[in-house]
């Protein structure tokens, strides 16, 4: 079984990078470098990511890094995750960065949500390239278990099976091996869903939009939380980034249900992600008696409203 024994997160601070460190320092009992752009920030991803999995007793596991350690951290670990931002030129700049620095054996994986990992390992030299590999934790991981597992056409099968026993026995993921496609495969399905509940708010705006759509798709269809409200959960911004990469590398009968409502890319556009950024489809207003309130964003005034 593998023995990781340090681990570094290169975004540490974006919502899974902050999630996943907390698996990796809790379940994996791991030292883990918490690499962003600022000391700051990333100091206060040490409480976050506690805060994560429940787990105060790992604070000293997470170490605030940032990226002018980035040689330091790099070859002092077993296992690298790279969560930034879902761009692949910005994943394609981190990589070659990393390249620098790894040494061969050290495993490299990137939570991208569906980006080509073919692609993306091209970026390292050929000794290196069997070493990398995607690994898609789904948000927030210390609840939702599954683990996407996606090797490259030069991954290591020694290798790759090693990895999967240890995110089976150490970190309790039910990991699935699942092959190199747009948005693989929970995210090609999920998101199909999801975006055709973005397009239909639209297309039922004179009935209510967003939280009509909502209330007919959530609790009748058996999810614990409904469409819209899972993409604001997840942020607009990465919602974007996932359906256009399915979009734009794929042509099948489902290509049209990848594109994204003109109303959901204004709000981007304004800066409203979702929970993330405090508002987006909804907006939760926090009361000085401890009250909450729901509001939603109504398509047809483009301002936000009581929820239904």
């Amino acid at each position: 079984m593998l023995n990781i024994k340090t681990v570094t997160v290169l975004g540490a601070n974006g919502t899974m990078g902050c999630n996943v460190s907390g698996i990796f320092a809790s379940f994996g009992n791991a030292k883990v470098n918490l690499v962003c752009r600022d000391l700051e920030i990333s100091k206060k991803v040490v409480e976050k990511a506690a805060k994560s999995v429940k787990a105060d007793s790992i604070v000293g596991n997470l170490i605030p890094k940032t990226y002018s350690d980035l040689k330091t951290c790099i070859e002092e670990s077993d296992l690298i995750f790279e969560s930034v931002a879902e761009d692949i030129d910005l994943k394609k700049d981190i990589n070659i960065q990393m390249a620098k620095y790894v040494k061969t054996g050290t495993i490299i994986s990137t939570g991208t949500s569906g980006l080509s990992i073919n692609e993306l390992s091209k970026c390292f030299p050929k000794k290196i390239q069997p070493y990398y590999l995607g690994l898609h934790f789904y948000n927030p991981p210390y609840s939702m278990t599954l683990c996407e597992v996606i090797p490259s056409q030069y991954t290591s099968s020694k290798m790759l099976v090693s990895l999967k026993d240890y995110l089976k026995r150490i970190l309790y993921r039910n990991a699935v091996e699942v092959k190199d496609a747009p948005g693989f495969l929970g995210n090609r399905i999920g998101f199909q869903f999801i975006n055709e509940a973005l397009q239909c708010a639209e297309q039922y705006k004179d009935y209510g939009g967003i939280d009509y759509i909502d209330s007919i798709l959530g609790p009748f269809t058996g999810r614990n939380m409904p469409p819209l409200a899972t993409s604001d959960f997840v942020g607009l911004d990465v919602h974007k980034a996932i359906v256009d990469n399915i979009y734009k590398n794929t042509n099948d009968y489902a290509h049209d249900a990848f594109c994204m409502s003109d109303y959901a890319i204004r709000l981007i556009e304004d800066g409203k992600l979702g929970r993330k950024s405090g508002c987006g489809l909804y907006q939760i207003l926090k009361h000085i008696d401890g009250r909450k309130t729901i509001n939603v964003y109504d398509i047809l005034s483009g301002k936000y409203r009581l929820k239904e």
